[in-house]
């Protein structure tokens, strides 16, 4: 406690002159720099690569898919034909022409049934086997 109680004393040591003070050039390390511009092409490189693999792969997607859509059409095309052929072929003169492919006579004296009376309308006879019948041609 007494050091806080005592005046300061100076010292009579001589002070020196201060030091000039002068700029120093910074200290040039070309070692850091370098594994910055290495990771950098490499990141670049990596990125080039895989544009052109992605570029690869689309244009390959994309010659598929005009091959599917070619495919496609020709189905469909397919399906058109089968299905015109179809509605021929359930049209009543082409039941009537495979009727007649299979043997089938047709009956030149028809009969009809009123539904709301069940009466029957006209006289029934069986259809003979060798009757003129006009050939419907496919």
């Amino acid at each position: 406690m007494s050091s806080l109680a005592s005046p300061r004393v100076r010292s009579t040591r001589p002070v020196a002159a201060p030091k000039r003070l002068r700029l120093v050039a910074p200290a040039r390390n070309h070692s850091g720099r370098t594994p910055f511009v290495v990771v950098v092409i490499t990141v670049v490189s990596l990125g080039l690569i895989g544009l052109i693999f992605m570029s690869t792969v689309l244009q390959k997607q994309a010659f598929e898919i005009a091959k599917l859509d070619r495919e496609a059409t020709a189905l469909k095309s397919q399906q058109e034909s089968l299905a015109h052929e179809l509605d021929r072929m359930k049209s009543p003169s082409g039941v009537a022409s495979a009727a007649v492919r299979y043997g089938m006579v047709p009956n030149t004296n028809p009969v009809f049934l009123r539904l709301s009376d069940g009466k029957v309308i006209g006289r029934p006879s069986p259809a003979l086997p060798n009757t003129n019948v006009k050939r419907v041609e496919r």
